[in-house]
């Protein structure tokens, strides 16, 4: 199931240092260099990506010259990302969007890519009952249990509930159900309320749909009685002032890593489609649900504890 957007990210390394030519050994402050947030990888093991990025840093760095630090780094926090960011300890990073709202604040980025996930760079959150429950709507919540799919790109779904609910009027979603729960397999968080385990559940639309399709039954016997709007949930995103003698070939090699052979079989292996970069504009609908969510529910801690300060255009959701 197409739904891990860690190994996207890995593929977009494996992209980066793909490109360019043959070259002697480059001193140490010169390779590009890259990290990513924990909260990446909450649906994987973390040993596992840092060996999977370290292997195809040291086999295609070594085939086709670019210099490239083999070894990634891994943040616990946005306090760490920040640091390195401004210390310039690392060049481009793969991070939430929440973690993102909070560092653009601080550090400037560009360019911006995402990842393609069922033909999309965005994901749909949608609220998922049984056809015969008896909740009909989000007050009919209240005292049943509740599982998210835990998995990067679903990242924004419980700002999206819950700020859904305070619209209504209603408690954050953890005080209004009688139960919260979470898993990383999606048939975990899907297949229980199929089979009147448990009450609702939230999920991509994409998550949704790959399920209906493996299980035309999911599809007939679920229903949708909320969904978010479209979002970019994580990007991979360069510093602004990184620039590397290599840097435009750098940046087109990961544009075109699915136009090549060896770009389509990495891409195939992963099950992903491409990755592309896009105009800051794009995440413009995941920061207003971030700026709303802080409005309707109280603060979200950005760095260093401090609140995000979504500095964008807030619709209603």
């Amino acid at each position: 199931m197409r739904t891990g957007i860690p190994t996207c990210l890995l593929l977009l390394l494996a992209g980066a240092v793909a490109v360019g030519t043959a070259q002697a050994a480059e001193p140490a402050d010169t390779l590009f260099r890259v990290g990513f947030a924990s909260s990446m990888f909450s649906d994987v093991n973390e040993n596992d990506a840092r060996a999977a990025v370290k292997a195809w840093g040291q086999t295609v760095a070594r085939e086709r010259g670019i210099p490239t630090d083999p070894e990634p780094r891994i943040f616990k926090n946005e306090a760490e990302l920040l640091d390195a960011l401004r210390s310039k300890q690392v060049d481009a990073v793969g991070i939430t969007m929440t973690e993102y709202c909070a560092l653009c604040q601080q550090v400037r980025f560009a360019p911006i890519f995402v990842t393609y996930n069922g033909g999309k760079t965005t994901e749909e959150y949608v609220l998922l009952v049984h056809q015969e429950s008896q909740i009909k709507d989000l007050t009919d919540l209240r005292g049943h249990s509740l599982s998210f799919h835990q998995n990067p790109r679903v990242c924004l779904a419980p700002l999206w509930l819950d700020t859904l609910l305070a619209e209504q009027g209603f408690k954050r979603a953890a005080e209004l159900a009688g139960k919260v729960t979470r898993a990383t397999k999606l048939s975990k968080v899907v297949l229980p309320v199929f089979f009147r385990q448990g009450d609702a559940c939230v999920v991509t639309r994409t998550g949704f749909n790959t399920m209906s399709e493996l299980n035309p039954q999911v599809g007939k016997q679920l229903k949708i009685i909320a969904m978010s709007p479209a979002v970019v949930p994580a990007v991979f995103a360069f510093r602004s002032d990184y620039a590397p003698a290599f840097k435009e070939r750098l940046f087109a090699g990961v544009r075109d890593l699915h136009q090549t052979p060896a770009g389509q079989q990495v891409l195939t292996i992963f099950h992903s489609e491409k990755i592309e970069e896009q105009p800051v504009s794009c995440l413009d609908s995941a920061l207003e649900l971030i700026a709303a969510h802080t409005r309707r529910c109280g603060e979200t801690n950005g760095v260093a504890g401090r609140p995000l300060q979504a500095e964008t255009r807030v619709s209603k959701l």
